[in-house]
Protein backbone atom coordinates (compact mmCIF):
# COMPACT_ATOMS: atom_id res chain seq x y z
CA UNK A 1 0.00 0.00 0.00
CA UNK A 2 1.58 3.26 -0.80
CA UNK A 3 1.34 6.72 0.96
CA UNK A 4 0.22 8.36 -2.32
CA UNK A 5 4.07 9.74 -2.82
CA UNK A 6 5.34 6.57 -3.93
CA UNK A 7 6.79 4.95 -0.74
CA UNK A 8 6.14 2.03 1.63
CA UNK A 9 7.16 1.19 4.91
CA UNK A 10 9.96 -0.58 5.99
CA UNK A 11 14.23 0.11 5.01
CA UNK A 12 14.58 2.38 1.60
CA UNK A 13 13.73 0.65 -1.31
CA UNK A 14 15.78 0.72 -4.74
CA UNK A 15 14.98 2.37 -7.98
CA UNK A 16 12.30 1.53 -9.87
CA UNK A 17 10.98 -1.33 -7.06
CA UNK A 18 8.28 -1.51 -5.29
CA UNK A 19 9.41 -4.24 -2.60
CA UNK A 20 9.49 -3.25 1.14
CA UNK A 21 12.60 -4.05 3.26
CA UNK A 22 12.92 -4.18 7.14
CA UNK A 23 16.16 -5.12 9.06
CA UNK A 24 16.02 -8.09 11.16
CA UNK A 25 19.13 -9.55 13.26
CA UNK A 26 20.85 -11.02 10.59
CA UNK A 27 21.12 -7.93 8.20
CA UNK A 28 18.64 -10.07 5.73
CA UNK A 29 16.15 -7.56 3.93
CA UNK A 30 12.44 -9.01 4.39
CA UNK A 31 9.03 -8.20 2.79
CA UNK A 32 7.28 -5.52 5.28
CA UNK A 33 3.49 -5.28 4.33
CA UNK A 34 1.02 -2.96 6.88
CA UNK A 35 -1.57 -4.76 7.22
CA UNK A 36 -3.30 -3.19 9.87
CA UNK A 37 -3.55 0.04 7.80
CA UNK A 38 -6.94 0.60 8.02
CA UNK A 39 -6.95 0.26 12.15
CA UNK A 40 -7.74 3.65 13.63
CA UNK A 41 -4.76 3.88 15.79
CA UNK A 42 -2.28 3.61 12.23
CA UNK A 43 -3.78 6.93 10.83
CA UNK A 44 -0.16 7.50 9.55
CA UNK A 45 -0.77 4.70 7.23
CA UNK A 46 -3.17 6.67 5.31
CA UNK A 47 -0.93 9.71 4.97
CA UNK A 48 -1.57 13.04 6.86
CA UNK A 49 -2.64 12.56 10.07
CA UNK A 50 -5.22 15.10 11.96
CA UNK A 51 -3.73 18.48 13.48
CA UNK A 52 -2.54 17.46 16.98
CA UNK A 53 -2.23 13.68 16.60
CA UNK A 54 1.42 13.34 17.42
CA UNK A 55 0.36 15.47 21.02
CA UNK A 56 -0.89 12.28 22.42
CA UNK A 57 1.59 10.50 23.76
CA UNK A 58 -0.27 7.13 22.83
CA UNK A 59 -0.38 7.81 19.54
CA UNK A 60 3.51 8.30 18.96
CA UNK A 61 3.92 5.09 21.35
CA UNK A 62 1.84 3.39 18.82
CA UNK A 63 3.91 4.50 15.74
CA UNK A 64 7.09 3.60 17.58
CA UNK A 65 5.82 -0.11 18.56
CA UNK A 66 4.58 -0.35 14.74
CA UNK A 67 8.04 0.90 13.54
CA UNK A 68 10.38 -1.40 15.65
CA UNK A 69 8.18 -4.00 14.46
CA UNK A 70 8.27 -3.20 10.88
CA UNK A 71 12.41 -2.44 10.87
CA UNK A 72 12.95 -6.00 12.56
CA UNK A 73 13.95 -4.34 16.50
CA UNK A 74 13.05 -7.07 19.18
CA UNK A 75 14.72 -5.28 21.85
CA UNK A 76 15.84 -1.53 23.21
CA UNK A 77 19.57 -1.77 22.23
CA UNK A 78 18.48 -2.79 18.43
CA UNK A 79 17.27 1.06 18.57
CA UNK A 80 20.24 2.47 18.16
CA UNK A 81 20.52 1.96 15.02
CA UNK A 82 17.72 4.25 13.53
CA UNK A 83 18.18 6.87 11.34
CA UNK A 84 16.04 9.77 9.86
CA UNK A 85 15.91 7.96 6.79
CA UNK A 86 13.84 5.38 8.72
CA UNK A 87 11.08 7.22 9.98
CA UNK A 88 10.84 9.13 6.54
CA UNK A 89 10.38 6.21 4.67
CA UNK A 90 8.14 4.60 6.69
CA UNK A 91 5.63 7.13 7.49
CA UNK A 92 7.32 8.85 10.06
CA UNK A 93 8.80 12.24 8.33
CA UNK A 94 6.63 14.67 9.77
CA UNK A 95 6.59 13.46 13.19
CA UNK A 96 10.44 13.10 13.72
CA UNK A 97 11.03 16.20 11.74
CA UNK A 98 8.02 18.58 13.88
CA UNK A 99 7.88 16.85 16.97
CA UNK A 100 11.36 15.74 17.52
CA UNK A 101 13.34 18.42 15.57
CA UNK A 102 15.07 15.46 13.53
CA UNK A 103 16.28 13.85 16.33
CA UNK A 104 16.21 9.67 16.40
CA UNK A 105 17.34 9.76 19.92
CA UNK A 106 14.72 12.00 21.49
CA UNK A 107 12.42 9.67 19.51
CA UNK A 108 13.42 6.59 21.04
CA UNK A 109 13.70 8.27 24.62
CA UNK A 110 10.29 9.53 24.53
CA UNK A 111 9.39 5.72 23.58
CA UNK A 112 11.45 4.32 25.88
CA UNK A 113 12.37 6.34 28.64
CA UNK A 114 13.07 3.90 31.80
CA UNK A 115 16.26 2.02 29.59
CA UNK A 116 19.53 3.42 30.34
CA UNK A 117 20.37 5.18 26.94
CA UNK A 118 23.66 6.26 26.03
CA UNK A 119 23.77 8.81 24.08
CA UNK A 120 27.03 8.06 21.60
CA UNK A 121 25.98 4.72 21.23
CA UNK A 122 23.26 5.96 18.36
CA UNK A 123 24.29 6.76 14.58
CA UNK A 124 24.35 10.70 15.93
CA UNK A 125 24.15 12.73 18.57
CA UNK A 126 21.69 15.39 18.70
CA UNK A 127 23.63 19.28 17.90
CA UNK A 128 24.92 20.62 21.22
CA UNK A 129 24.52 16.78 23.16
CA UNK A 130 28.54 17.34 23.64
CA UNK A 131 28.09 20.58 25.32
CA UNK A 132 26.26 19.29 28.00
CA UNK A 133 29.66 18.83 30.32
CA UNK A 134 27.46 15.50 32.17
CA UNK A 135 27.26 13.86 28.93
CA UNK A 136 31.12 14.28 28.58
CA UNK A 137 31.59 12.99 31.79
CA UNK A 138 29.06 9.87 31.49
CA UNK A 139 30.81 9.21 27.92
CA UNK A 140 34.07 9.10 29.91
CA UNK A 141 33.14 7.07 32.63
CA UNK A 142 31.61 4.67 30.13
CA UNK A 143 34.64 4.27 27.95
CA UNK A 144 36.59 3.72 30.87
CA UNK A 145 34.17 0.49 32.26
CA UNK A 146 34.24 -0.34 28.37
CA UNK A 147 38.43 -0.22 28.57
CA UNK A 148 38.54 -2.57 31.54
CA UNK A 149 40.47 0.87 33.27
CA UNK A 150 41.07 -0.10 37.19
CA UNK A 151 42.93 3.16 38.29
CA UNK A 152 43.54 6.87 36.86
CA UNK A 153 46.99 5.39 36.07
CA UNK A 154 45.60 3.32 32.88
CA UNK A 155 44.41 6.21 31.32
CA UNK A 156 47.63 6.86 29.93
CA UNK A 157 47.54 3.99 27.65
CA UNK A 158 44.50 5.20 26.04
CA UNK A 159 44.82 7.13 22.61
CA UNK A 160 43.01 9.37 20.09
CA UNK A 161 41.96 5.68 18.41
CA UNK A 162 40.24 4.94 21.58
CA UNK A 163 37.71 7.36 21.01
CA UNK A 164 37.44 7.19 17.67
CA UNK A 165 36.35 3.38 17.48
CA UNK A 166 34.00 3.78 20.57
CA UNK A 167 32.11 7.00 19.23
CA UNK A 168 33.82 9.44 20.79
CA UNK A 169 35.95 10.97 18.25
CA UNK A 170 33.41 13.72 17.45
CA UNK A 171 33.81 14.83 20.91
CA UNK A 172 37.81 14.61 21.34
CA UNK A 173 37.70 16.23 18.06
CA UNK A 174 35.69 19.00 18.55
CA UNK A 175 35.66 19.58 21.91
CA UNK A 176 39.22 19.06 23.36
CA UNK A 177 41.10 19.54 20.24
CA UNK A 178 41.59 15.64 19.41
CA UNK A 179 43.96 15.45 22.39
CA UNK A 180 43.46 12.74 25.28
CA UNK A 181 45.15 14.82 27.78
CA UNK A 182 42.64 18.00 28.03
CA UNK A 183 40.02 15.32 28.09
CA UNK A 184 41.00 13.92 31.12
CA UNK A 185 41.97 17.44 32.68
CA UNK A 186 38.18 18.10 32.76
CA UNK A 187 37.48 14.45 33.50
CA UNK A 188 39.62 13.95 36.55
CA UNK A 189 41.09 17.56 37.60
CA UNK A 190 42.41 16.89 40.86
CA UNK A 191 44.63 14.49 39.44
CA UNK A 192 48.62 15.79 38.31
CA UNK A 193 48.24 14.53 34.34
CA UNK A 194 51.98 14.24 32.72
CA UNK A 195 51.07 15.39 28.81
CA UNK A 196 54.41 13.41 28.05
CA UNK A 197 52.87 10.46 29.57
CA UNK A 198 50.33 10.09 26.89
CA UNK A 199 51.10 8.67 23.27
CA UNK A 200 51.27 12.01 21.88
CA UNK A 201 50.97 15.57 23.54
CA UNK A 202 48.67 18.50 22.64
CA UNK A 203 49.16 20.14 19.38
CA UNK A 204 52.08 23.08 20.49
CA UNK A 205 53.07 22.00 23.74
CA UNK A 206 56.93 21.62 23.06
CA UNK A 207 57.03 25.02 21.20
CA UNK A 208 56.72 26.45 25.20
CA UNK A 209 59.87 26.31 27.29
CA UNK A 210 57.89 26.13 30.28
CA UNK A 211 56.63 22.65 29.46
CA UNK A 212 60.05 21.63 27.96
CA UNK A 213 61.47 22.53 31.88
CA UNK A 214 59.00 21.27 33.43
CA UNK A 215 59.41 17.55 31.22
CA UNK A 216 63.39 17.87 32.12
CA UNK A 217 62.37 18.69 36.16
CA UNK A 218 60.37 15.28 35.87
CA UNK A 219 63.01 13.42 33.86
CA UNK A 220 65.63 14.39 36.17
CA UNK A 221 63.87 13.33 39.29
CA UNK A 222 63.33 9.78 37.58
CA UNK A 223 66.57 9.57 36.80
CA UNK A 224 68.39 10.89 40.02
CA UNK A 225 69.60 13.57 39.04
CA UNK A 226 69.95 16.04 42.47
CA UNK A 227 72.96 18.57 41.82
CA UNK A 228 73.34 20.29 38.61
CA UNK A 229 76.74 18.21 37.85
CA UNK A 230 74.69 15.18 37.40
CA UNK A 231 72.96 16.38 34.86
CA UNK A 232 76.20 15.42 32.92
CA UNK A 233 75.17 12.05 32.69
CA UNK A 234 72.16 12.46 30.66
CA UNK A 235 71.95 10.90 27.34
CA UNK A 236 69.39 9.74 24.28
CA UNK A 237 68.14 6.90 26.04
CA UNK A 238 67.23 8.71 29.16
CA UNK A 239 64.65 10.67 26.78
CA UNK A 240 63.84 7.41 24.97
CA UNK A 241 63.19 5.73 28.78
CA UNK A 242 60.98 9.09 30.10
CA UNK A 243 58.38 9.41 26.76
CA UNK A 244 60.61 12.33 25.84
CA UNK A 245 62.17 10.67 22.42
CA UNK A 246 60.36 13.35 19.99
CA UNK A 247 60.92 16.32 22.54
CA UNK A 248 64.58 15.08 22.01
CA UNK A 249 64.92 14.57 18.21
CA UNK A 250 62.25 17.06 16.55
CA UNK A 251 63.04 19.85 19.42
CA UNK A 252 66.25 19.37 20.61
CA UNK A 253 67.68 17.32 16.77
CA UNK A 254 69.36 15.17 19.06
CA UNK A 255 71.95 17.35 20.70
CA UNK A 256 72.49 16.85 25.06
CA UNK A 257 73.89 20.26 24.79
CA UNK A 258 70.62 21.92 23.26
CA UNK A 259 68.73 20.11 25.92
CA UNK A 260 70.35 21.56 29.31
CA UNK A 261 70.93 24.83 27.29
CA UNK A 262 67.24 24.89 26.90
CA UNK A 263 66.70 23.25 30.39
CA UNK A 264 69.14 26.02 32.20
CA UNK A 265 70.03 28.46 30.13
CA UNK A 266 71.90 30.16 33.10
CA UNK A 267 74.06 27.90 33.71
CA UNK A 268 77.52 27.39 31.13
CA UNK A 269 77.39 24.09 30.78
CA UNK A 270 80.63 22.55 29.72
CA UNK A 271 81.16 20.56 26.35
CA UNK A 272 84.69 18.98 27.90
CA UNK A 273 82.35 17.38 30.56
CA UNK A 274 79.82 16.56 28.64
CA UNK A 275 82.47 14.62 26.22
CA UNK A 276 84.07 13.21 29.46
CA UNK A 277 81.30 11.74 30.83
CA UNK A 278 80.89 9.76 27.34
CA UNK A 279 83.97 7.57 28.27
Amino acid sequence: MSNGNGKMPGRATTTGSSRVTKRGESGVSKRAVPKDSKRADSLWLRGRVPSGYWDRVENRRAYMKWLGKTLGFRKPADWYNISKQDFHCNYGGGLIANYYRDSPQQAVIDYLPDHPWRGWLFRSTPQGFWQSKQNRMDYMDWLGETLGLKSLDDWYHVSRSHFHTHRGGGMLANYYGDSVFRALKEYAPRKKWLPWGFQTVPQGFWQDQKNRQAYMRWMGQQCGFERVGDWYQLNRQHFIDHRGEALFATYYKGSVLKALEDFKPNYKWSKTKLKASRR
